[in-house]
């Protein structure tokens, strides 16, 4: 278990951990200039904090890996030792909490959103619906389980590259709006 998970666990119990990192990933994306702890408490709402402490490094930690140098960020999902549909719920988890945290605090109206990042968008609201019970690996056919995990890893990857992308799409908008 990483030290992300545990100080998200730790942070809060009535929510996914992989749901909080998906809400700091969208609001720490999302063009605005600083991210404001208080604003994610607000979102998550202060019944669902059990430790702010562990919130506070849990968030510091989630920044630092969206905004190294060396492109290290991994979405907080299951990894692939995982059952599929756990695998597929955290995915689900992760891009819902995302959107949330996307659109918590967003300054542009979806129209004025890069074309791009509008598209991305889409998709991870797409994925929010994916079932876990869709995937239950002894209903599988012969070669059905090696599919699911080649397209599990493609959709980890396409998350984790989006959420760059965004990052940077983002932060030239928001630059933009900033000159004008």
């Amino acid at each position: 278990m990483s030290d992300l998970r545990i100080h998200a666990e730790m942070a809060v119990f009535s929510i996914e951990p992989e749901e909080l990192h998906g809400m700091i990933c969208g609001m720490a994306v999302n063009g605005q200039r600083e991210f404001v702890l208080s604003d994610l408490i607000d979102l998550v709402g202060v019944d669902a904090l059990s430790d702010q402490e562990s919130l506070g490094v849990f968030v510091n930690a989630a920044l630092d890996e969206l905004h190294d140098q060396n492109m290290i960020f991994q979405p907080l999902i299951a990894d692939d030792t995982d059952p599929i549909a756990k695998r597929v719920e955290t995915i689900a988890n992760w891009c819902g909490g995302f959107l949330a945290g996307f659109a918590a605090g967003l300054d542009f109206e979806q129209h004025e959103l890069p074309v791009d990042v509008q598209e991305i968008i889409k998709d991870l609201v797409s994925l929010t619906g994916l079932d876990p019970e869709d995937y239950n690996e002894a209903e599988f056919e012969p070669g059905e389980q090696e599919e699911h995990e080649s397209s599990l890893i493609e959709v980890h990857e396409y998350i984790r590259v989006s959420t760059l992308l965004v990052l940077a799409m983002m932060d030239d908008l928001a630059a933009e709006a900033a000159a004008d």
